[in-house]
């Protein structure tokens, strides 16, 4: 685990475990608290149910007794016996109830059918009595209902409290994995940091401290601090070193590039001064012939194209960005090359958009791009064949542009891919390969990327992508955040 993305990733495992903690714990408290609200719904029914067959009863037996007394004022009464009897029906949600509910309205809807007919108070009161009898035994029904509501009801809150603690219980695990697993996570990488600045440390000839825990609490005086101040040490050699290996690798490159110009100007210089002589040595001949000339003029425009080549290598123009169209930059290379390919019998085919690509960018640079790309191409087709050039938008919203030439010659080969673009790297038997690494500097120099690399039926496909006039302004790798070419997307 990196140092860098460590943070991050304590951050998302904390945050997804309390985030699966806090999930678990809310599913509970939602269940416990449905099946709290649902006992006690029914605990409170019963309760209610009972009271109303007890006033009922109460009420039944008031009216009894008035009877008994021969009082004739009963409807006050009656209305109250009827609004008991109405409550006990509304609450009746249960068949026992329903049925003991309808017995005690059927009783006292005929004890009062009996009283508006007259008859005697005996025959009343035995009326009375089955009403009274269900309302009494509604009560004691109520009554078991209501225990067991409670037993349920306690149930119910002994699931909860259990509940509550593995949830608990279940959150004090997971703290205790991922705390765990996150220190064996920063062990490891803080352990494999040591290991690397040790070996870095070996290579240099430096020594680091090992740091011990005091059990006792006491500051170790030559612990951390030293091994700090000790990496900084070995962090600082390394960068010297990287400078003297940077250092080197110039002078090598320069003795490549000095052993690069005294091969590529000896050959035609050679030839230009044998003609030289031979002409000198036989005036009588008739001096140097048109095609010495040509071959001279040939063999000096071969210097004159190398020179230009070390001197766009060793001290490149810096871009004159301007507005310009890709598809132009890219009718006029292949307007360059249209003889020569017509030459090799070599067929360029263009596929660019109708609309133009606008660029912020050097069109002359990037003209010189295209052109190096297609010279490549037709290096590799001498007996003809067909080069394939297409420019498109390499982005949704047009951010990117991009520019692909393939060819169908014999690809690039394997020991020289990987080197594509380092300098004096050719797969052609003639050729400085500096080519390419001047087309990759400009490239990146207009913020933009450059890849090359075979094609699965043959051939080989170079692909740049720049950034469109319409993305951020143009900037150089060095400038970008991370030293890397803006236009990734095509990379």
């Amino acid at each position: 685990m990196s140092l860098r993305t460590y943070p991050g990733r304590l951050l998302a495992g904390t945050v997804s475990a309390s985030a699966l903690v806090l999930l678990l714990c809310g599913t509970v408290a939602v269940y416990l608290e449905s099946e709290q609200d649902r006992t006690a719904s029914v605990l409170s029914e019963n309760i209610g149910s009972r009271v109303a067959a007890s006033n009922a009863e109460e009420s039944l037996n008031d009216l009894m007794a008035l009877h008994r007394q021969g009082a004739m004022e009963v409807e006050p009464v009656h209305e109250r016996i009827a609004g008991h009897l109405k409550e006990i029906e509304s609450l009746a949600d249960k068949d026992r109830e329903r049925v003991l509910s309808e017995r005690a309205w059927l009783g006292f809807t005929a004890y009062r059918e009996a009283l508006a007919a007259g008859r005697p108070a005996n025959e009343l009161l035995g009326l009375l009595r089955e009403p009274l009898t269900a309302c009494h035994e509604l009560r004691e029904y109520n009554a078991g209902q209501i225990e067991e509501s409670d037993r349920d009801h306690r149930r119910a809150i002994r699931r909860m409290s259990w509940g509550l603690a593995l949830v608990g219980g279940l959150g004090s695990i997971a703290g205790l994995v991922l705390g765990y697993g996150l220190a064996r996570g920063l062990r490891r990488t803080i352990h494999q940091f040591l290991v690397r600045v040790q070996g870095a440390s070996d290579l240099l000839g430096q020594e680091l401290p090992p740091v011990e825990w005091d059990p006792k609490g006491i500051r170790p005086e030559d612990g951390a601090d030293d091994l700090v101040r000790r990496v900084e040490q070995v962090v600082q050699k390394l960068h010297q070193r990287e400078r003297e290996v940077r250092r080197a690798e110039r002078l090598a490159a320069l003795g490549q590039l000095a052993a690069g110009v005294a091969h590529e100007v000896r050959n035609p210089l050679a030839a230009v001064i044998l003609l030289v002589e031979t002409g000198r040595r036989d005036p009588a001949a008739g001096g140097l012939t048109d095609e010495d000339l040509d071959l001279i003029e040939q063999e000096l425009h071969r210097i004159e194209r190398s020179l230009r080549g070390f001197l766009d290598y060793a001290r490149p123009p810096r871009p004159e960005p301007t507005a310009c169209d890709l598809a132009d930059v890219v009718r006029d290379a292949a307007a360059l090359t249209r003889a020569r390919a017509d030459q090799q019998l070599v067929t360029v085919r263009l596929a660019l958009p109708p609309d133009p690509i606008p660029l912020h960018a050097d069109p002359e640079q990037l003209r010189q791009v295209v052109l190096n790309l297609l010279l490549n191409a037709l290096d590799v087709l001498p007996g003809g064949g067909e080069v394939s050039v297409a420019v498109a938008v390499a982005h949704p919203d047009g951010r990117f542009a991009e520019l692909t030439i393939s060819d169908r010659g014999p690809g690039i080969s394997a020991h020289v891919l990987p080197r594509l673009f380092e300098p004096f790297v050719s797969g052609k038997d003639t050729g400085l390969g500096l080519g390419l690494v001047v087309s990759k500097r400009i490239v990146e120099d207009h913020g933009g990327t450059i890849r090359g690399e075979n094609r699965p039926g043959g051939g080989a496909t170079f692909v740049v992508c720049l950034p469109a006039a319409t993305a951020e302004p143009m900037r150089s790798p060095a400038n970008s955040p991370n030293g890397e070419p803006a236009c990734q997307p095509c990379s």
